[in-house]
C-alpha cells in the first residue's frame, strides 16, 4: 500500500508547484535580508547528488513520506542568485490516507538569517537538515521550480481548477518585465486558471478581503497543488495519456530542478488511479506558532521566529494531521 501513495507525490511533481514569492513585488533588500549568489547553485547540487536508493529504503514502509516543493523568485534562467521564498512540505501518511501540506514562511530567521537563502547558499543537506528540525519529518526528496516553470506547466495541463474563496482586487500586482504595477482582481468561485493567471493567483499579496498576507497566498499556493492532481489527466493535458519517461523528461530537462529519479516516477504512475482515497489537509507555519520580533534586533531585516524558542507544537499538529481518522482544516 506504501507505494500507492506515491502517486500523490508524483503527479504533485510533475505540477512543479510553487514559485510564489516575496520579491514578486521588487521590494528593495533590507539589511540583514539574504544576499544572492553570483555563481550557479546548481553545479553544488550536481556534486551533493545523493547515491540511489531502493524506493523501499528511501519510503520505509508506513513511514510518511515526505517531498519538499521549494519555489524561487528567478524570474529568467539567466539569474543564478534567487530565493526559495515559497516551501511546502508534501507529507503522506500510507496507513491512514492522509496527505498533509505544510508551509513555512520565507521570513522565518534560521540560523543567522532568512530560511530563504538557505538552499541557495548552503545546498540540499542543509536544507533537509532545517526543514527536519522544523516540521520532525525528514524529506526524501525536493523539486524545485521558477515563475516561468510553473506557467509553462500550468498551461501544459490545460489549465488548473480552483474555487476562489472570496473576491479580491490586488492594486499592486508586480509587471515584472516593466517593474510597474497593475490591478488584478478573482471573482469568488469555480475557476479554470490559465498558466499565467495561476502565477498571479498565488503570487499576489496586496489584494483586499482577507488576501493581502503571505498567509493568504500560502492557502491559495496549496488549492493550486491539490487542483493539480485533477488537472494532469485533463483531456486536454500534454500528459493524457500519461507516458511516464516523457512526462519526466519533459518537466525536468531545461525545467525544474529535482532529485527524484526516473525510477521513482515509473514505478508510481500506476497508482494514481487511487488518489480520491487520500484526505488533504494544510498547515501553515504562521503567527499562531510564530511572531515577529523587533527588526533591529536582526540587522533590520524584518522576520518571524518561534513563540517559544522552538518548533514543537508545529511538529505536534503535523503529526496529528498525519495520523488523524479524518483530518480537518484549520
Amino acid at each position: 500500500m506504501w507505494k500507492r501513495v506515491l502517486a500523490i507525490t508524483l503527479v504533485i511533481s510533475l505540477g512543479v508547484l510553487g514559485y510564489v514569492a516575496h520579491q514578486a513585488n521588487k521590494e528593495p533588500r533590507s539589511a540583514g535580508a539574504d544576499t544572492s549568489v553570483t555563481i550557479s547553485p546548481f553545479s553544488r547540487m550536481a556534486k551533493e547528488k545523493e547515491q540511489p536508493q531502493r524506493l523501499e529504503e528511501l519510503y520505509p514502509l508506513g513511514n510518511p513520506i515526505n517531498i519538499l516543493l521549494l519555489g524561487i523568485d528567478r524570474r529568467s534562467k539567466l539569474e543564478y542568485g534567487f530565493r526559495s521564498d515559497v516551501m511546502i512540505l508534501v507529507s503522506i501518511n500510507p496507513l491512514k490516507n492522509n496527505v498533509v501540506l505544510a508551509s513555512i514562511p520565507r521570513d522565518l530567521w534560521y540560523e543567522g538569517s532568512k530560511i530563504n537563502g538557505l538552499f541557495v547558499n548552503s545546498g540540499w543537506e542543509a536544507m533537509k537538515r532545517a526543514v527536519t528540525e522544523i516540521t520532525g519529518l525528514e524529506p526524501q526528496r525536493y523539486i524545485l521550480t521558477d515563475f516561468e516553470d510553473f506557467s509553462w506547466i500550468v498551461d501544459a495541463m490545460g489549465g488548473v481548477p480552483v474555487t476562489v474563496d472570496r473576491t479580491f482586487t490586488d492594486p499592486n500586482y508586480p509587471v515584472d518585465e516593466t517593474l510597474d504595477i497593475q490591478t488584478v482582481t478573482f471573482t469568488q468561485g469555480e475557476e479554470q486558471l490559465s498558466g499565467q493567471d495561476a502565477l498571479v493567483f498565488a503570487r499576489s499579496r496586496k489584494g483586499d478581503n482577507g488576501e493581502g498576507s503571505d498567509w493568504a497566498r500560502m492557502r491559495r499556493q496549496h488549492k493550486i497543488l491539490i487542483g493539480m492532481l485533477r488537472a494532469i489527466m485533463q483531456p486536454s493535458s500534454l500528459f493524457n495519456p500519461m507516458v511516464v519517461e516523457n512526462a519526466f523528461k519533459t518537466v525536468t530537462q531545461g525545467r525544474m530542478s529535482t532529485n527524484l529519479e526516473l525510477a521513482d516516477t515509473k514505478y508510481l504512475w500506476d497508482f494514481y488511479k487511487d488518489k480520491d482515497k487520500y484526505t488533504f489537509s494544510s498547515l501553515y507555519l504562521d503567527y499562531e506558532y510564530l511572531y515577529s520580533p523587533p527588526a533591529e534586533d536582526y540587522g533590520g531585516a524584518w522576520t518571524v521566529v518561534p513563540l517559544d524558542g522552538n518548533y514543537q507544537t508545529f511538529k505536534t499538529d503535523i503529526l496529528n494531521k498525519l495520523q488523524s481518522d479524518a483530518p480537518v482544516d484549520r
